[in-house]
C-alpha cells in the first residue's frame, strides 16, 4: 500500500512537472529579472549617495532579500525540474556561488548574535561587497536572457550593437551623476562625454580622471572601459554559456556569429570564451608586472594603492582606452622616466590593438602545434597583413616622430635611449590609445600632421581600438599601386582580394572623412576662437577614439562636446555599421546593365 502511493504520487508529481513547468520557468524568469533590477538598483544607491543608518539598513535587507529569492528560485527550479542530475552539473557554477553566499550569510548571522555585532559591522561590510560582485553576474546573466528575447525582432546585428552601446553610456551616464562618484558634483553634458569616451575606449576627459572623481567614479569607469572594449554582450554571452541551461536558438546563434565575424555559428561560444579568458589572462599579466615594480619604487602610500593603479592602467592600456589617474598622465614623475612601465603599456596596447583573431591565430597554441605539425599551414592573411602594417606604422611613424620633435618635445629627455622609447610609445599610443610621454601642446604641426594620420588609420579590426584599422589602408593601397600598374585585380601573396572589400574599404574611408569634415565645420562655428589644427586634432582623436588631445578639450563649449560625443559614438561602432543600423537592405536585383564609360579624376 505505501509503495502504491508513492508510485502514484511520483506519476502526478511528474504531470504536474510537465503541466507546469513552462509557466512557473516564465514566472520565475520574469520575477527574476524585476529582482535583480530592484537589488542593482539599491546597490547603486548604496554607492552612490549618502545615506543615513536607517536607509543602510534598508538596502542591506533589500539585499538579503534578493539573496533568498535567489536561492528559492534555484530551489523551485530545481523541483520542476525532471532531471535532477543534469540540471545539477548544467548550474553547478550557480549553485556554488549561491551556496557559499548562503552559507556566509548564516555564519555571519550567527556571528553578529554572539558578539552583539551590528549591521554595519566589518563583516557585514565584507559581504555586502561579495554580494555586489555576485550580482554583477546575476545583471550579466539577466542582459543575456534580454538580448535573446530581443532577437525576436526585427534587429540586425548592426542595430542589436548600436543599442548596446547606447544603454551602455546611459547607465555610465547615470552612474557618473551620483554624488558619491565625484568629489564636486558633474554635469549632465560632462558625465555623458566621460560615460562615452570611457565606453567607446577613447580617453578624451573633460575633467581629471585621478582628482575630479572618487575612487567609486574611477572604478566606475574602469569598468566601463572593460565593458565597452570587449563589448558588453561580449561579456552577457559569455556568463550565458556557463549559467544558462538552455542551448541559443538559431537567431540567436546567427547574431552572435555576424557580430563577431566568425565563419561558423558552431564557432560563436568558443570564440566569446577564447576572447575573455585570453583578455583576462593578458590584463592578470600586466597588473601583476606593474604592481611589482611599482611596489619597489615607494611612490605609492601602500601596496594596495600600487595594485589599483597597476590594474586602472592595464585595463586602460589593453583597451586602448587612454585613462590616466595621474594630472600629467604618462608625464608624471613616477613613470615619465621608468623604462619598465612603459615597455609593459606599449606591449598591452599593441596586444590590445591587434585584434583577437590575430592573437588567436599567432599565439594560440593550437595554431602553433598546428604550424609545427604542418610544414604547409601559414598564418591566414589577415594576420600577415595587420602584423605588416602594423609594424610598418609603428617604425616609420616612430623615426619620423624622433626626427621631427628632437628638438622640441623629447628636449626634455635626459638621453638617446630615452627620446628613442619615448617616440617609440608616442607612436604605439597615437594608434589608439591616448597616453603620452611628451606634452602634446608644444608639438610641432608636422608631427601633429603624421599623428593625425596614424591615428585615422589607428589598429586593427575585431581589436578594442578605433580608426578606419589597418587592413582597411592596406586594401586601399594595394588597389591605389594596382591602378597605376594597369592590373584588374588586387593579389595579396597568390591570392585574389575581392571586390566587395574593396569596394568596403573605399566607403568605410569616404565616410569616416565627410564625418571628420562635418564635424570639424561643426566646431569652427562653436569654437570660433580655437585654431583650426586643434579642432581638427580633437576630432580625428574623438573619431579614431584615440584620446590624445592638444589640451583644449576640457574649454570646449557644451554643443562642441556634443558633437566629440557624437564622434566617438560612431567611432566605436563603426561608419558602416551605423549606416547599416539605420538604413534598410534593398534586395538586388538580378538583371545587370549595360556598361558605360565616362572621364574621372
Amino acid at each position: 500500500m505505501p509503495l502504491s502511493k508513492l508510485l502514484n504520487f511520483k506519476r502526478r508529481y511528474k504531470m504536474h512537472i510537465s503541466d507546469n513547468s513552462e509557466r512557473v520557468g516564465k514566472i520565475l524568469q520574469f520575477m527574476s529579472l524585476i529582482i535583480s533590477l530592484i537589488t542593482i538598483f539599491s546597490i547603486c544607491y548604496y554607492n552612490g549617495f549618502y545615506l543615513t543608518k536607517e536607509t543602510t539598513l534598508i538596502i542591506h535587507i533589500l539585499i538579503y532579500s534578493s539573496l533568498l529569492f535567489y536561492v528559492i528560485k534555484y530551489l523551485i527550479s530545481l523541483l520542476y525540474s525532471l532531471r535532477w542530475r543534469i540540471y545539477l552539473k548544467e548550474t553547478r557554477i550557480e549553485a556554488i556561488i549561491l551556496g557559499f553566499f548562503l552559507i556566509n550569510f548564516i555564519i555571519i548571522q550567527i556571528f553578529d548574535i554572539q558578539i552583539g555585532v551590528n549591521y554595519n559591522s566589518s563583516f557585514s561590510g565584507y559581504y555586502i561587497l561579495f554580494i555586489q560582485i555576485y550580482f554583477l553576474f546575476v545583471s550579466s546573466l539577466e542582459l543575456a536572457k534580454v538580448s535573446g528575447f530581443l532577437t525576436k525582432f526585427n534587429l540586425s546585428p548592426p542595430g542589436m550593437m548600436l543599442l548596446s552601446f547606447l544603454t551602455l553610456i546611459l547607465v555610465g551616464t547615470l552612474l557618473l551623476l551620483m554624488p558619491r562618484m565625484t568629489t564636486n558634483g558633474i554635469s549632465f553634458i560632462d558625465a555623458l562625454f566621460t560615460s562615452t569616451s570611457a565606453c567607446c575606449v577613447t580617453g578624451l576627459s573633460v575633467i581629471n580622471t585621478g582628482t575630479d572623481f572618487t575612487m567609486r567614479g574611477q572604478v566606475i569607469i574602469m569598468i566601463l572601459i572593460q565593458l565597452g572594449g570587449l563589448s558588453i554582450l561580449s561579456f552577457a554571452s559569455f556568463f550565458a554559456s556557463f549559467f544558462s541551461t538552455s542551448q541559443k536558438t538559431l537567431k540567436q546563434q546567427y547574431f552572435v556569429k555576424d557580430f563577431l565575424s566568425a565563419n561558423k555559428t558552431s564557432e560563436t561560444s568558443v570564440m566569446i570564451r577564447q576572447i575573455i579568458i585570453s583578455t583576462l589572462i593578458i590584463e592578470a599579466t600586466g597588473v601583476g608586472l606593474l604592481f611589482i615594480n611599482w611596489q619597489t619604487t615607494g611612490a605609492f602610500t601602500s601596496d594596495g594603492e600600487a595594485f589599483y593603479y597597476a590594474l586602472f592602467h592595464t585595463i586602460s592600456a589593453y583597451n586602448n582606452a587612454g585613462f590616466s589617474l595621474w594630472n600629467a598622465n604618462f608625464m608624471d614623475q613616477i613613470v615619465l622616466h621608468s623604462y619598465f612601465p612603459q615597455i609593459i603599456i606599449m606591449i598591452l596596447i599593441f596586444l590590445g590593438g591587434i585584434g583577437f583573431f590575430v592573437l588567436s591565430d599567432f599565439f594560440s597554441p593550437d595554431a602553433i602545434r598546428e604550424r609545427k605539425r604542418f610544414k604547409w599551414k601559414q598564418l591566414m592573411p589577415c594576420t600577415k597583413i595587420v602584423l605588416q602594417t602594423s609594424l610598418i606604422i609603428i617604425l616609420l611613424g616612430s623615426l619620423l616622430f624622433f626626427i621631427l620633435e628632437y628638438n622640441y618635445s623629447l628636449s626634455d629627455k635626459n638621453s638617446i635611449p630615452e627620446k628613442i622609447v619615448s617616440s617609440l610609445f608616442q607612436t604605439i599610443s597615437a594608434r589608439t590609445a591616448g597616453f603620452n610621454l611628451v606634452n602634446m601642446s608644444i608639438i610641432s604641426t608636422p608631427t601633429l600632421i603624421i599623428i593625425m594620420l596614424i591615428m585615422f588609420i589607428g589598429a586593427s579590426p575585431g581589436s578594442t581600438a578605433g580608426g578606419i584599422k589597418t587592413t582597411t589602408a592596406f586594401v586601399i593601397f594595394k588597389s591605389v599601386i594596382a591602378t597605376i600598374r594597369g592590373r584588374k585585380h588586387i593579389e595579396f601573396q597568390k591570392k585574389t582580394i575581392p571586390f566587395e572589400l574593396v569596394d568596403k574599404s573605399y566607403s568605410i574611408t569616404l565616410m569616416s572623412i565627410v564625418i571628420i569634415f562635418l564635424s570639424v565645420f561643426s566646431l569652427t562655428i562653436f569654437e570660433p576662437t580655437m585654431g583650426f589644427i586643434n579642432l581638427l586634432f580633437e576630432t580625428i582623436s574623438a573619431f579614431a577614439t584615440c584620446g590624445l588631445s592638444t589640451g583644449c578639450t576640457p574649454n570646449l563649449s557644451d554643443p562642441a562636446k556634443g558633437i566629440l560625443i557624437f564622434d566617438m559614438f560612431i567611432g566605436r561602432v563603426g561608419t558602416l555599421t551605423f549606416a547599416f543600423a539605420l538604413s534598410k537592405r534593398i534586395k538586388e536585383s538580378q538583371h545587370i546593365y549595360p556598361s558605360t564609360y565616362f572621364m574621372v579624376g
